[in-house]
């Protein structure tokens, strides 16, 4: 009985990583696609997920929400920082810093 529950929650864990890996590369894409929209460069080729936790997607069922950073640059020579929000595997959000206020996507 008990490798029954060792085999489970490895199960878990491997859909758990597999779909983390999906949602980043949906966050990479949303930031690039963001960086493009204002001639910018997306700096790194990557996003870092800096926050999880849980929240209610359109429907009202609960859905794990991810929040994830990048830096992108306007000149090449200065780093700003931008974030995206996933709620589910949909983008909520996209938020990026630039030198008069915070440009919302």
């Amino acid at each position: 009985m008990a490798s029954l529950f060792i085999i489970l929650f490895l199960l878990v864990l491997a859909w758990f990583w597999l779909n983390a890996m999906r949602v980043k590369e949906i966050a990479m894409q949303a930031a690039a696609d963001a960086c493009k929209q204002i001639d910018a460069q997306f700096l790194d080729q990557t996003a870092s997920l800096i926050k999880i936790g849980f929240s209610r997607n359109q429907n009202g069922r609960l859905s794990l929400k991810r929040t994830y950073g990048f830096d992108f640059s306007h000149d090449r020579e200065t780093r700003s920082k931008g974030f995206v929000s996933i709620n589910g595997q949909k983008v909520t959000q996209v938020l990026l810093d630039n030198n008069s206020g915070v440009t919302i996507l």
